[in-house]
């Protein structure tokens, strides 16, 4: 049974969550004037059409300790609180919603893995837009060892089975549960491999999450549930979350510079990804009157509507205001160094590509300072079996070859999968400017505003502080905790984390570049003297 079809089998009415959700205050820092309540209460909760599980089953679930799944709001995984609203009725975590699906279903979207809190005296600040300290590792995890358990203990799927009853749909069976089980353990038994380091708190390796999503679950035949799990690679290179406030001004976007940016239609071909990777349901059909013989909208649950309001809501998202004192005359010091250091040809605010019809894009530099080169990995060495879409005419070059049957990048798979279903739903949208091929180790360089509040810093989250990054490499503390606490004096983490969930970053040094944890390279301003670097630091709280 195809898992699109169960969600058309199964109905449910409304009902709430029986777990506590964790009470919490914080003060909300300003983002500018453009960031307003409506907007973030949106934000948290707008539908992408991620189909995560049926809701009625994640309110029954319950780990084999006996605890419901849902029984702190997922706080244990680092996701915030979000009040009970018109748009919330469930009092679901930042992030977290119930799809209005044909089955309501459990869903997540963008602000969970982009807002964060920060922790300084006891106060919580909470930050939109900014990388989320949440464990999405062992939340994946933990809800496939929660569903195995409940099918493999037969009282525990009996309570299960009541649990769901008393919300009053139509029953689930063992069968339906199996069924729902079988894509998502493919998925994360071979993505999360007993060999693949957990990812730690505030990374998550979401390009191979959503490599492996669309080519190991959704091209395959569709007598085999659509699944090649051969398709389907340990996700090893987690990197840290960027922050999004000026996302939408950049012409170039992820780590690696990687996919066009700058206007509605290329923002849409990147969050097409990133609801697939966070289980978008899609599953081509045969039907010889569409282009390549496939529709790719029948049993597609991607909200396009939402995905396109995400991107409205995130280019309102202004950098955090510093909230702190600031002494101005050594910031106007830092100023200087900064416009010497930092600025010419890596941060500064300069002219972009147009990408029709905006024409004022910020040029992002794509530049390779010695960092870490394993992300590179993802990007072009996986190969994998092309099921459906073998023998394809590639959409944004008819002039292509046609896609082989097996060997064909990853990477590249998924940009045709996509650009297949947009141009089905919007014939007449542009997405023919390709981003440039990147060299290894090469990565983006973004403007700087609000990057004080984005620690750890580098694309792979490998040094906690902006202190330490002004250090040689050989000299950066070579483990830390991660977590919430903030230091407003090294600006960035705090050496102590007592508020879970916290995770040890243990990093390598400039001879294992590719190990994925090197803090090496970017060593800029370290040669500057102390007073020097505590003047450069005070001038960053300002950005």
């Amino acid at each position: 049974m195809r898992f699109f079809a169960l969600m058309i089998l199964l109905t449910l009415v409304g009902f709430n969550v029986s777990a506590d959700s964790p009470s919490s205050s914080y003060q909300r820092l300003h983002q500018g004037s453009k960031w307003a309540p409506n907007d973030w209460n949106t934000f948290y909760s707008q539908d992408q059409g991620s189909f995560i599980i049926p809701y009625s089953w994640m309110v029954a679930l319950k780990e084999a300790n006996g605890q419901s799944f849902l029984r702190d709001s997922l706080a244990r995984y680092g996701y915030l609180p979000n009040p009970k609203s018109s748009r919330n009725r469930e009092g679901l975590p930042v992030g977290f919603l119930v799809a209005k699906a044909p089955t309501p279903q459990f869903s997540m979207t963008c602000a969970a893995c982009h807002t964060r809190e920060i922790t300084v005296n006891n106060v919580n600040y909470r930050v939109d837009g900014g990388p989320a300290f949440s464990d999405l590792y062992n939340f994946f995890k933990d809800l496939d060892q929660a569903v195995e358990y409940t099918l493999s203990n037969q009282q525990a799927f009996i309570d299960f089975q009541k649990a769901v009853q008393a919300q009053k749909p139509a029953s689930v069976t063992r069968d339906q549960l199996a069924a729902w089980y079988l894509p998502y353990n493919t998925l994360i038994s071979n993505s999360l491999t007993p060999t693949t380091a957990p990812w730690g708190v505030g990374r998550s390796d979401a390009l191979s999450m959503i490599e492996n999503r669309a080519t190991g679950l959704d091209i395959g035949d569709p007598l085999h549930a659509y699944l090649i799990p051969q398709n389907i690679y340990s996700a090893d290179v987690p990197v840290r979350y960027p922050f999004l406030w000026n996302a939408g001004k950049q012409d170039l976007t992820q780590w690696a510079g990687s996919s066009i940016n700058g206007n509605a239609s290329y923002a849409l071909e990147r969050n097409t990804g990133e609801a697939i990777g966070v289980f978008g349901v899609l599953y081509p059909r045969a039907n010889s009157s569409m282009t390549n013989g496939y529709d790719f909208l029948k049993v597609n649950s991607l909200n396009y509507s939402g995905l396109l309001n995400a991107e409205k809501l995130i280019n309102k998202i202004g950098p955090p205001k510093w909230p702190w004192s600031i002494d101005r005359k050594q910031a106007d010091r830092g100023k200087l160094l900064y416009t010497a250091t930092c600025g010419p040809g890596c941060h500064e605010i300069k002219k972009g590509e147009p990408r029709p019809p905006v024409t004022n894009t910020w040029k992002t530099p794509v530049i390779n300072v010695g960092t870490d080169t394993k992300y590179y990995d993802v990007l072009g060495q996986k190969t994998v079996t092309s099921g459906l879409l073998s023998g394809f005419t590639q959409p944004i070059d008819p002039t292509a070859p046609l896609v082989p049957a097996t060997d064909v990048a990853s990477i590249s798979l998924v940009g045709i999968l996509y650009q297949s279903v947009l141009l089905q739903k919007y014939p007449n949208i542009n997405l023919s400017i390709r981003a440039p091929v990147s060299t290894t180790g090469a990565f983006e360089s973004k403007v700087l505003q609000g990057i004080w509040a984005a620690a750890p810093y580098l694309h792979n989250g490998s040094v906690p502080s902006l202190a330490e990054l002004l250090k040689p490499a050989a000299s950066r503390v070579q483990s830390f905790q991660v977590g919430r606490e903030y230091d407003i004096v090294n600006v960035g983490l705090a050496t102590q984390q007592t508020i879970e969930p916290t995770s040890l970053r243990v990093t390598t040094d400039c001879s294992d570049l590719n190990s994925g944890n090197s803090n090496c390279g970017h060593e800029f301003g370290t040669n500057l003297s102390p007073t020097e670097k505590d003047d450069l630091l005070e001038y960053l709280k300002t950005l």
